[in-house]
Protein backbone atom coordinates (compact mmCIF):
# COMPACT_ATOMS: atom_id res chain seq x y z
CA UNK A 1 0.00 0.00 0.00
CA UNK A 2 1.49 3.60 -1.09
CA UNK A 3 1.99 5.65 1.93
CA UNK A 4 0.43 8.87 2.37
CA UNK A 5 2.41 11.97 3.68
CA UNK A 6 0.61 14.17 6.36
CA UNK A 7 -1.87 11.29 7.57
CA UNK A 8 -3.54 13.43 10.02
CA UNK A 9 -6.21 10.79 11.44
CA UNK A 10 -7.22 7.28 11.51
CA UNK A 11 -10.47 6.14 10.80
CA UNK A 12 -13.08 3.89 12.78
CA UNK A 13 -15.34 3.05 9.74
CA UNK A 14 -18.06 0.43 9.86
CA UNK A 15 -20.23 1.29 6.76
CA UNK A 16 -18.29 -1.10 4.67
CA UNK A 17 -17.37 -3.42 7.17
CA UNK A 18 -13.81 -2.30 8.10
CA UNK A 19 -12.89 -1.93 11.33
CA UNK A 20 -9.52 -0.34 12.64
CA UNK A 21 -8.36 -0.78 16.19
CA UNK A 22 -5.63 1.26 17.80
CA UNK A 23 -3.09 -0.13 19.53
CA UNK A 24 -0.07 1.70 21.77
CA UNK A 25 0.87 4.43 24.40
CA UNK A 26 -0.07 7.79 24.04
CA UNK A 27 3.41 8.82 22.45
CA UNK A 28 3.18 5.32 19.67
CA UNK A 29 -0.11 5.20 17.75
CA UNK A 30 -0.51 2.50 15.36
CA UNK A 31 -3.79 0.64 13.70
CA UNK A 32 -4.18 -3.01 12.33
CA UNK A 33 -7.22 -4.57 10.22
CA UNK A 34 -9.26 -7.11 12.01
CA UNK A 35 -11.42 -9.46 10.22
CA UNK A 36 -12.44 -12.96 10.52
CA UNK A 37 -12.94 -14.31 14.19
CA UNK A 38 -10.53 -12.32 15.72
CA UNK A 39 -12.59 -9.57 14.49
CA UNK A 40 -15.50 -10.87 16.27
CA UNK A 41 -13.87 -11.80 19.62
CA UNK A 42 -12.26 -8.27 19.79
CA UNK A 43 -15.33 -6.35 19.48
CA UNK A 44 -17.54 -9.57 21.52
CA UNK A 45 -14.66 -8.56 24.39
CA UNK A 46 -14.88 -4.61 23.87
CA UNK A 47 -18.53 -4.74 24.12
CA UNK A 48 -18.30 -6.76 27.62
CA UNK A 49 -16.32 -4.20 29.08
CA UNK A 50 -18.35 -1.47 28.17
CA UNK A 51 -21.51 -2.85 29.37
CA UNK A 52 -19.94 -3.52 32.58
CA UNK A 53 -18.72 -0.18 33.02
CA UNK A 54 -21.73 1.17 32.12
CA UNK A 55 -23.71 -1.29 34.74
CA UNK A 56 -21.23 0.25 37.43
CA UNK A 57 -21.33 3.53 36.73
CA UNK A 58 -25.24 3.21 37.46
CA UNK A 59 -24.74 2.05 40.69
CA UNK A 60 -25.80 -1.45 39.14
CA UNK A 61 -24.77 -4.91 40.06
CA UNK A 62 -24.87 -7.07 37.37
CA UNK A 63 -25.33 -10.44 38.13
CA UNK A 64 -24.26 -11.77 34.55
CA UNK A 65 -22.71 -9.85 31.51
CA UNK A 66 -24.53 -10.06 28.56
CA UNK A 67 -22.77 -11.20 25.76
CA UNK A 68 -23.69 -9.76 21.53
CA UNK A 69 -22.19 -11.26 18.38
CA UNK A 70 -21.64 -8.51 16.20
CA UNK A 71 -20.65 -10.17 12.50
CA UNK A 72 -19.36 -7.92 10.25
CA UNK A 73 -18.40 -8.49 6.37
CA UNK A 74 -14.64 -7.95 5.35
CA UNK A 75 -14.77 -4.61 3.13
CA UNK A 76 -11.61 -2.85 1.35
CA UNK A 77 -10.87 0.43 1.03
CA UNK A 78 -13.74 2.89 -1.05
CA UNK A 79 -13.39 3.82 -4.13
CA UNK A 80 -16.10 5.54 -5.94
CA UNK A 81 -16.11 5.25 -8.82
CA UNK A 82 -18.18 8.29 -10.37
CA UNK A 83 -16.90 11.32 -8.60
CA UNK A 84 -19.24 14.75 -8.80
CA UNK A 85 -17.21 17.76 -7.67
CA UNK A 86 -19.26 20.79 -7.67
CA UNK A 87 -17.17 23.77 -8.96
CA UNK A 88 -17.91 27.78 -9.20
CA UNK A 89 -16.47 30.03 -12.00
CA UNK A 90 -13.62 32.59 -11.92
CA UNK A 91 -14.30 34.51 -14.62
CA UNK A 92 -15.42 31.42 -17.12
CA UNK A 93 -12.56 29.55 -15.51
CA UNK A 94 -13.99 26.28 -13.32
CA UNK A 95 -12.44 26.11 -9.48
CA UNK A 96 -12.62 23.74 -7.71
CA UNK A 97 -11.40 23.58 -3.66
CA UNK A 98 -8.76 20.70 -3.12
CA UNK A 99 -5.70 19.82 -0.54
CA UNK A 100 -2.01 19.66 -1.71
CA UNK A 101 -0.75 18.15 1.17
CA UNK A 102 -1.31 20.54 4.25
CA UNK A 103 -2.25 23.15 1.85
CA UNK A 104 -5.72 23.63 0.58
CA UNK A 105 -7.60 26.42 -1.34
CA UNK A 106 -8.49 27.37 -5.27
CA UNK A 107 -7.69 25.50 -8.01
CA UNK A 108 -8.37 25.99 -11.77
CA UNK A 109 -9.44 22.84 -13.66
CA UNK A 110 -7.69 22.60 -16.26
CA UNK A 111 -7.14 20.00 -19.44
CA UNK A 112 -5.10 22.40 -21.22
CA UNK A 113 -2.25 21.49 -18.64
CA UNK A 114 -0.44 18.55 -19.23
CA UNK A 115 0.19 18.23 -15.06
CA UNK A 116 -0.04 19.40 -11.70
CA UNK A 117 0.96 23.05 -12.07
CA UNK A 118 1.33 24.74 -8.17
CA UNK A 119 1.51 28.58 -7.29
CA UNK A 120 5.53 29.22 -6.34
CA UNK A 121 4.06 31.49 -3.67
CA UNK A 122 2.93 28.63 -1.66
CA UNK A 123 5.55 26.20 -2.33
CA UNK A 124 8.79 28.42 -2.99
CA UNK A 125 9.78 26.81 0.09
CA UNK A 126 10.38 23.43 -1.12
CA UNK A 127 13.54 22.51 -3.31
CA UNK A 128 13.02 22.43 -7.11
CA UNK A 129 14.30 19.86 -8.76
CA UNK A 130 14.90 21.14 -12.14
CA UNK A 131 13.44 24.89 -13.81
CA UNK A 132 12.41 24.75 -17.60
CA UNK A 133 10.30 27.10 -19.74
CA UNK A 134 6.73 26.02 -21.57
CA UNK A 135 5.23 28.25 -24.66
CA UNK A 136 1.50 29.60 -24.42
CA UNK A 137 -0.30 32.72 -26.35
CA UNK A 138 1.34 35.84 -24.52
CA UNK A 139 4.94 34.37 -24.61
CA UNK A 140 6.85 32.13 -23.06
CA UNK A 141 5.54 30.77 -19.35
CA UNK A 142 8.99 30.18 -16.71
CA UNK A 143 8.24 26.93 -15.02
CA UNK A 144 10.71 27.66 -11.54
CA UNK A 145 11.11 23.83 -11.27
CA UNK A 146 9.39 20.65 -10.44
CA UNK A 147 8.90 19.30 -6.39
CA UNK A 148 7.55 15.70 -5.33
CA UNK A 149 4.34 16.15 -3.27
CA UNK A 150 3.20 13.25 -1.06
CA UNK A 151 -0.90 13.56 -1.46
CA UNK A 152 -3.12 15.70 -4.00
CA UNK A 153 -7.53 15.18 -2.37
CA UNK A 154 -9.92 16.43 -4.89
CA UNK A 155 -13.00 15.57 -3.33
CA UNK A 156 -13.05 12.15 -3.08
CA UNK A 157 -10.23 11.53 -5.54
CA UNK A 158 -6.57 11.00 -3.73
CA UNK A 159 -3.37 11.13 -6.16
CA UNK A 160 -0.56 10.37 -3.86
CA UNK A 161 3.53 10.81 -4.84
CA UNK A 162 2.49 12.92 -7.78
CA UNK A 163 5.53 15.91 -9.68
CA UNK A 164 4.25 19.20 -9.44
CA UNK A 165 6.04 21.73 -11.50
CA UNK A 166 6.59 25.42 -9.82
CA UNK A 167 5.14 28.53 -11.55
CA UNK A 168 4.32 31.97 -10.75
CA UNK A 169 0.67 32.62 -11.07
CA UNK A 170 0.41 36.24 -9.21
CA UNK A 171 -0.32 37.77 -12.36
CA UNK A 172 -3.44 35.65 -12.96
CA UNK A 173 -4.28 36.57 -9.26
CA UNK A 174 -4.17 39.81 -9.60
CA UNK A 175 -6.19 40.04 -13.06
CA UNK A 176 -8.71 37.46 -10.89
CA UNK A 177 -8.77 39.10 -7.97
CA UNK A 178 -8.62 35.69 -6.62
CA UNK A 179 -5.84 33.33 -4.35
CA UNK A 180 -4.86 30.31 -6.26
CA UNK A 181 -2.86 27.54 -5.28
CA UNK A 182 -2.41 25.67 -8.12
CA UNK A 183 -4.13 24.55 -11.65
CA UNK A 184 -5.17 20.10 -11.87
CA UNK A 185 -3.99 18.92 -14.94
CA UNK A 186 -4.66 16.06 -17.48
CA UNK A 187 -2.42 13.85 -15.87
CA UNK A 188 -4.57 14.05 -12.22
CA UNK A 189 -8.19 12.70 -13.95
CA UNK A 190 -6.42 10.94 -16.91
CA UNK A 191 -7.99 7.50 -15.71
CA UNK A 192 -11.34 8.91 -16.12
CA UNK A 193 -14.25 10.35 -18.47
CA UNK A 194 -14.43 13.58 -17.60
CA UNK A 195 -18.51 15.34 -17.86
CA UNK A 196 -18.39 19.28 -17.64
CA UNK A 197 -22.05 20.23 -16.91
CA UNK A 198 -21.82 24.02 -16.07
CA UNK A 199 -25.73 24.30 -15.88
CA UNK A 200 -25.42 22.67 -12.67
CA UNK A 201 -21.96 23.48 -11.66
CA UNK A 202 -20.48 20.18 -11.74
CA UNK A 203 -17.81 17.97 -12.52
CA UNK A 204 -18.29 14.14 -13.09
CA UNK A 205 -15.25 12.04 -13.33
CA UNK A 206 -16.26 8.49 -14.09
CA UNK A 207 -13.17 5.87 -13.70
CA UNK A 208 -12.42 3.89 -16.82
CA UNK A 209 -10.79 1.03 -17.50
CA UNK A 210 -7.61 0.78 -19.46
CA UNK A 211 -9.85 0.21 -22.69
CA UNK A 212 -11.75 3.31 -21.83
CA UNK A 213 -14.91 1.69 -20.66
CA UNK A 214 -16.57 3.23 -17.42
CA UNK A 215 -16.90 1.30 -14.43
CA UNK A 216 -19.81 1.98 -13.88
CA UNK A 217 -22.26 4.11 -16.27
CA UNK A 218 -23.55 7.57 -15.31
CA UNK A 219 -27.41 7.13 -14.09
CA UNK A 220 -30.05 7.61 -16.59
CA UNK A 221 -32.08 9.72 -14.54
CA UNK A 222 -28.93 12.24 -14.49
CA UNK A 223 -27.71 12.47 -17.88
CA UNK A 224 -29.13 11.16 -21.13
CA UNK A 225 -26.67 10.65 -23.95
CA UNK A 226 -27.63 12.31 -27.25
CA UNK A 227 -24.52 11.20 -29.24
CA UNK A 228 -20.95 11.44 -29.83
CA UNK A 229 -18.12 11.97 -32.13
CA UNK A 230 -14.27 10.74 -32.47
CA UNK A 231 -11.61 12.82 -31.21
CA UNK A 232 -7.89 13.26 -31.73
CA UNK A 233 -5.39 12.74 -28.87
CA UNK A 234 -2.30 14.42 -28.94
CA UNK A 235 0.38 13.97 -25.61
CA UNK A 236 -2.47 15.51 -23.16
CA UNK A 237 -5.13 17.57 -25.61
CA UNK A 238 -7.63 16.58 -26.62
CA UNK A 239 -8.58 17.34 -30.47
CA UNK A 240 -12.22 17.97 -32.50
CA UNK A 241 -13.13 18.42 -35.63
CA UNK A 242 -15.46 21.01 -36.15
CA UNK A 243 -17.38 21.49 -39.91
CA UNK A 244 -18.03 24.80 -41.52
CA UNK A 245 -20.35 24.20 -43.99
CA UNK A 246 -19.10 22.03 -47.05
CA UNK A 247 -15.42 20.50 -47.27
CA UNK A 248 -14.84 23.37 -44.69
CA UNK A 249 -13.52 22.16 -41.28
CA UNK A 250 -10.95 22.96 -38.49
CA UNK A 251 -9.21 21.39 -35.74
CA UNK A 252 -9.59 22.44 -32.31
CA UNK A 253 -8.38 21.35 -28.75
CA UNK A 254 -10.40 21.42 -26.11
CA UNK A 255 -8.97 23.57 -23.23
CA UNK A 256 -11.14 24.01 -20.02
CA UNK A 257 -8.45 26.79 -19.30
CA UNK A 258 -9.22 29.00 -21.99
CA UNK A 259 -12.10 31.58 -21.53
CA UNK A 260 -13.01 32.34 -24.85
CA UNK A 261 -11.74 29.93 -27.82
CA UNK A 262 -8.97 31.06 -30.26
CA UNK A 263 -8.40 30.69 -33.65
CA UNK A 264 -5.24 31.31 -35.52
CA UNK A 265 -5.17 34.05 -37.70
CA UNK A 266 -4.02 31.82 -40.32
CA UNK A 267 -7.17 30.67 -40.83
CA UNK A 268 -7.53 31.36 -44.33
CA UNK A 269 -9.44 34.75 -45.95
CA UNK A 270 -12.59 32.85 -47.25
CA UNK A 271 -12.48 31.33 -43.86
CA UNK A 272 -12.81 34.32 -41.71
CA UNK A 273 -15.45 35.90 -44.11
CA UNK A 274 -17.60 33.42 -44.15
CA UNK A 275 -17.02 32.65 -40.22
CA UNK A 276 -15.99 35.30 -38.14
CA UNK A 277 -17.43 38.01 -37.26
CA UNK A 278 -15.15 40.66 -36.08
CA UNK A 279 -16.35 43.25 -33.29
CA UNK A 280 -13.11 44.87 -31.67
CA UNK A 281 -9.70 44.72 -30.74
CA UNK A 282 -9.07 43.58 -27.44
CA UNK A 283 -6.05 42.83 -24.68
CA UNK A 284 -5.35 38.88 -23.93
CA UNK A 285 -3.46 37.85 -20.41
CA UNK A 286 -2.20 34.41 -20.01
CA UNK A 287 -0.14 32.41 -18.35
CA UNK A 288 2.84 33.88 -19.35
CA UNK A 289 3.75 37.53 -18.27
CA UNK A 290 2.87 39.81 -21.53
CA UNK A 291 0.07 40.82 -22.71
CA UNK A 292 -1.13 41.11 -26.43
CA UNK A 293 -3.54 42.81 -28.62
CA UNK A 294 -5.79 40.46 -30.54
CA UNK A 295 -9.08 40.80 -32.67
CA UNK A 296 -12.43 39.40 -30.76
CA UNK A 297 -15.29 38.35 -32.43
CA UNK A 298 -17.71 35.50 -32.87
CA UNK A 299 -17.03 31.98 -34.60
CA UNK A 300 -20.50 31.33 -36.30
CA UNK A 301 -21.74 28.07 -37.70
CA UNK A 302 -19.61 25.59 -35.88
CA UNK A 303 -21.08 22.11 -35.97
CA UNK A 304 -19.92 18.63 -34.57
CA UNK A 305 -21.04 15.77 -36.14
CA UNK A 306 -24.79 16.59 -36.07
CA UNK A 307 -24.79 19.01 -33.34
CA UNK A 308 -24.99 22.75 -34.49
CA UNK A 309 -23.14 25.31 -31.98
CA UNK A 310 -24.26 28.23 -31.09
CA UNK A 311 -21.89 31.00 -32.48
CA UNK A 312 -18.91 31.23 -29.56
CA UNK A 313 -16.98 34.80 -28.54
CA UNK A 314 -13.48 33.73 -30.10
CA UNK A 315 -9.97 35.91 -30.35
CA UNK A 316 -8.07 35.73 -33.74
CA UNK A 317 -4.27 35.43 -32.91
CA UNK A 318 -1.41 33.56 -33.68
CA UNK A 319 -1.19 30.04 -32.35
CA UNK A 320 2.53 29.11 -33.22
CA UNK A 321 3.54 28.87 -29.65
CA UNK A 322 0.55 26.96 -28.63
CA UNK A 323 1.22 24.13 -31.18
CA UNK A 324 4.98 24.23 -30.34
CA UNK A 325 4.53 23.54 -26.39
CA UNK A 326 1.85 21.40 -27.31
CA UNK A 327 3.26 19.49 -30.52
CA UNK A 328 0.56 20.02 -32.23
CA UNK A 329 -1.04 21.65 -35.23
CA UNK A 330 -4.30 22.95 -33.90
CA UNK A 331 -6.56 25.56 -35.79
CA UNK A 332 -7.89 26.76 -32.53
CA UNK A 333 -8.62 26.34 -28.97
CA UNK A 334 -12.15 25.95 -27.72
CA UNK A 335 -12.76 26.31 -24.06
CA UNK A 336 -15.62 27.78 -21.93
CA UNK A 337 -17.56 28.91 -25.09
CA UNK A 338 -17.61 25.36 -26.54
CA UNK A 339 -17.89 23.13 -23.23
CA UNK A 340 -20.42 25.47 -21.79
CA UNK A 341 -23.01 24.85 -24.29
CA UNK A 342 -24.56 21.61 -23.18
CA UNK A 343 -23.09 18.78 -20.92
CA UNK A 344 -20.41 17.12 -22.69
CA UNK A 345 -18.07 14.23 -21.87
CA UNK A 346 -14.39 13.48 -22.84
CA UNK A 347 -13.25 9.67 -22.99
CA UNK A 348 -9.50 10.11 -23.51
CA UNK A 349 -8.84 6.66 -23.74
CA UNK A 350 -11.64 6.14 -26.27
CA UNK A 351 -11.13 8.83 -27.78
CA UNK A 352 -14.70 9.86 -27.99
CA UNK A 353 -16.39 13.14 -26.84
CA UNK A 354 -20.16 12.52 -26.03
CA UNK A 355 -23.23 15.43 -25.47
CA UNK A 356 -26.02 14.99 -22.74
CA UNK A 357 -29.14 16.38 -21.73
CA UNK A 358 -29.26 17.17 -18.22
CA UNK A 359 -32.34 15.46 -16.57
CA UNK A 360 -31.68 16.19 -12.93
CA UNK A 361 -34.40 18.01 -10.93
Amino acid sequence: MTRYGHLRALFFHLEHGAVFIFKGSQSDAGCRRLSGKSMKTTLRSCLRGLSAVLLCSAGCSALATPSWDLTLTDAQLYEPNIIRIPFTLTGTLITVRARIDSVEGNFFFDTGAAGLLLNARHFGNRSPLAATDGGGVTGKVRVMGSVRVDSLQLDNLLAVNITAELIDLSHIERAKKTDLVGLIGYSVFRDYEVLFDYGSSVLLLVRTDAGGKPLEMIPAWEYKPLGSSAIKISGHIAEVWLEFGPKQGKWFGLDSGAEQNLLSNNAGKRFLKSNFEILRRVKLNGAGQTSIEVLSGNLQNGRVDTFTLRPMATLLTNLREINASYETQLDGILGYEFLSQRPVSINYKRRRITFYEALRP
